[in-house]
């Protein structure tokens, strides 16, 4: 494995897993079929940008610095700060996620969607401050605003 998808693993890792020690990630990364050295993390760590946050359970777990973080977010999770609200179609059709919007950012975020997304959605419909997307199935829809949701609390 080259350096670069090796740190793209690690920022992948430490974004989705609570990493409490170097020790941690060596053993996750070894799970993932890379083995390296603790040293070798370390050099890593700074490379990346890594430091300990707290978490939300009162302890200390390696995370991204907020400028680090922005620096390896995609285009659609950058604009999806721009995003005011979520919230789940009716009760009567688990297919529908609604997100209002900046006015005027539609078209950009409908593209940066599709991009990334295009095989769990059926149609994404816009007009000038709101999007309605139509999953292909239920789960999907789920997957869609567990993901959209986890980005816009982070702001």
């Amino acid at each position: 494995m080259r350096k670069t998808e090796r740190l793209d693993l690690i920022r992948k890792i430490v974004s989705e897993q609570d990493i409490e020690t170097q020790q941690e990630l060596v053993a996750i990364l070894k799970d993932n079929g890379v083995v390296v050295t603790q040293a070798t993390i370390s050099r890593d760590i700074d490379t990346i940008g890594i430091i300990k946050v707290k978490n939300n359970r009162g302890g200390y777990v390696y995370g991204l610095s907020s400028e680090a973080a922005k620096r390896y977010m995609s285009p659609l999770q950058r604009a999806s700060e721009d995003i005011l609200s979520l919230s789940r179609g009716n009760h009567f059709n688990e297919h529908l996620l609604h997100f209002s919007v900046v006015p005027g950012s539609t078209k950009y975020l409908k593209r940066l969607i599709l991009e990334e997304f295009s095989s769990g959605i059926f149609s994404l419909i816009v007009d000038d401050d709101s999007l309605l997307l139509v999953a292909q199935s239920p789960d999907d829809a789920s997957a869609l605003y567990e993901t959209f949701d986890h980005w816009i609390k982070k702001k």
